[in-house]
């Protein structure tokens, strides 16, 4: 994977925008001094990019290509034909090859901050041929508390950030291949996945912690609710190719941990409204997920 650096920052009225399309019909901040700047990292047919945007205004087209974006901070508004679909921090948004318009909007203090990838369509399509999977439609709104769209908002956040600092990112070429397998299970048809018990529990699972991460959950409290035993919990977040549910529900409170780091008026220690309570062991956690220590990602919004 190859880093190539940051686009420098551009005022508003200049003719060259960055190319992460095929083509950009058009361009423009949302006030005078508008600032931008993308990093961009490169592996195989695979694009992935980290926006900073203090506001913008732009459309695309895309003739070949899949695009799944991931906010951090801030507000993104897309247009597609006469259909109007919106993300805050947190969302996911996919499309596919498409011409559509896009409305970037900071948040209240630091800039607009997303995660891209982009990858041809054909080579989604060879995926879920691999693998059994008929291609679904392709919605633009994902469920982004799925398991398969969990994983892929961590794996390419933390590629970027090792790639941003220089870092040596181990396994790329396997990382790449799971970003692309978590995109085939994700986007593949809804009558593929098979709707088995133990499945229907994870699903529950993993949606009871994203909507109750600030509590203080436990693996014996999510078995009595979803009347199963911890240990078929267990074997079936196994059997669905998961890691524990223990440590499901800290990545969940580490990615909502993040998501208040880069939003507005919260520091290090109302993170801890995530679920996490314990300071010097989320610090560690946080740096092992996401390359960066939490005041780094403070840092990231001025």
């Amino acid at each position: 994977m190859r880093g190539r650096g940051f686009i420098p920052a551009r005022h508003e009225g200049a003719d060259q925008t960055p190319q992460l399309s095929h083509r950009t019909d058009r361009f423009r901040f949302l006030d005078k001094t508008g600032r931008l700047a993308v990093h961009l990292a490169d592996a195989d047919q695979m694009v992935l990019a980290r926006v900073w945007s203090t506001g913008h205004d732009l459309t695309l087209e895309e003739p070949d290509r899949l695009t799944v974006l991931f906010p951090w901070a801030g507000r993104l508004t897309c247009a597609v034909r006469d259909d109007m679909i919106a993300a805050d921090a947190g969302g996911i948004l996919a499309f596919a090859p498409n011409q559509r318009r896009t409305v970037v909007e900071r948040p209240v203090q630091g800039p607009y901050l997303a995660d891209v990838l982009t990858l041809p369509l054909t080579r989604l399509e060879e995926a879920q041929r691999h693998e059994g999977l008929r291609p679904g439609p392709i919605a633009p709104r994902l469920d982004a508390a799925a398991a398969a769209m969990a994983r892929l908002r961590l794996r390419v956040g933390s590629i970027l950030t090792a790639d941003m600092a220089d870092h040596a990112v181990t396994a790329q070429a396997a990382a790449s291949e799971d970003i692309i397998a978590d995109l085939a299970i994700a986007l593949a048809a809804p009558d593929q996945m098979p709707a088995s018990a133990g499945q229907w529990r994870v699903a529950q699972a993993i949606s009871l912690m994203h909507d109750r991460h600030r509590e203080p959950i436990t693996l014996a409290s999510l078995a009595r609710e979803l009347g199963c035993s911890c240990r078929s919990l267990q074997v079936a977040f196994r059997e669905a190719g998961h890691a524990t549910p223990q440590n499901v529900l800290a990545g969940t409170r580490l990615d909502a941990a993040r998501i208040w780091l880069l939003s507005d008026r919260h520091s290090v220690t109302t993170s801890l409204d995530s679920g996490i309570s314990h300071l010097g062991r989320f610090a560690a956690a946080y740096r092992r997920s996401f390359g960066e220590r939490p005041a780094q990602t403070l840092s990231e919004r001025t």
